[in-house]
């Protein structure tokens, strides 16, 4: 098979010289057909495997390496627990040294400005601060009521005892209200109360004088004729409560009243020119007892 090829290639050879000998693209030409025919035929390396037989492990080799495995683990774990207090003291300094630069990582903290301090609230001037009976003024302010001596009559006798009024300033309506603060009031509250008329005794009549006028010029008293009144407690204070008329439309007409709660009587005016004839009352005396009687011109 060599000769032949041999052959082949000498033929080739001469048959592309007498196409022409001396052409730069044949003799390039001839160079590739050289060095293919070179290659051609040559023996090619061989790839040789080994296929010997594996080595053979030595058969504790896999038992050994276990234990040493599990030695180390014990190993280490005996080491951890004599360690412990150390290796606690270590990872308590770790995070000291971790939260310290965290606080100086942080950022300044931010003074909080203060709010300016409230102004204290005003005083209402419909709430007393001292215990007693007030009348509201025109609902702006209050005016306190003087205790009238003696035990309130009750209101099956006609007339009380004669008694002087103190000199205080009368009311500019005829619709009063009333706030009462005392001690007892959070146990002890009224759920009614009233307002009586206060009559002056303009003249007397008797056996020694007719017609004249008492002793005294200031005598007064307490008659039966009265305006019923109701109570409700005042919300911001349990010792407090207010009394208003149970008619929403009364008016007192000018005069003067008392506001009598259980056997205690307050005294109060009303600003005007008094027409009421309850107003007045004439005392007649004669043997067989006292008597009272409305004035016919107050």
């Amino acid at each position: 098979m060599s000769k032949n090829f041999r052959s082949s290639k000498s033929a080739c050879r001469r048959r592309l010289r007498k196409l022409h000998p001396r052409s730069p693209l044949l003799t390039r030409l001839l160079r590739r057909v050289r060095s293919w025919f070179g290659s051609y035929g040559r023996p090619r390396p061989r790839i040789e495997i080994d296929r010997s037989p594996a080595k053979a492990h030595h058969p504790l080799w896999s038992v050994i390496r276990r234990s040493a495995a599990l030695l180390i683990v014990v190993g280490l774990a005996v080491l951890a627990v004599q360690q412990r207090h150390r290796l606690a003291a270590l990872a308590s300094y770790l995070q000291g040294q971790i939260q310290q630069r965290q606080i100086a990582a942080a950022p300044p903290p931010v003074a909080a400005i203060a709010p300016p301090p409230a102004a204290p609230p005003k005083p209402n001037p419909l709430r007393p601060t001292d215990y007693g009976v007030y009348a509201v003024v025109e609902d702006k302010s209050l005016a306190e009521l003087q205790l009238l001596p003696g035990r309130a009559p009750d209101i099956r006798v006609a007339v009380s005892a004669a008694f002087r009024v103190p000199d205080q300033a009368g009311l500019p309506n005829g619709h009063p209200k009333f706030i009462v603060f005392r001690r007892d009031a959070v146990t002890n509250i009224l759920e009614r109360a009233e307002v009586r008329i206060v009559a002056k005794i303009a003249r007397e009549f008797s056996a020694e004088a007719s017609g004249k006028k008492p002793a005294t010029d200031d005598a007064w008293v307490i008659r039966n004729a009265s305006y019923p009144f109701r109570a409700s407690p005042v919300p911001d204070n349990p010792e407090m409560y207010e009394l208003h008329s149970e008619d929403p439309a009364l008016e007192l007409p000018p005069g003067r009243y008392a506001l009598i709660l259980k056997a205690q009587s307050y005294y109060f005016s009303v600003n005007g020119d008094v027409t009421d004839p309850r107003q007045c009352i004439e005392r007649i005396v004669a043997t067989s007892g006292t008597f009272y009687t409305d004035c016919k011109k107050p």
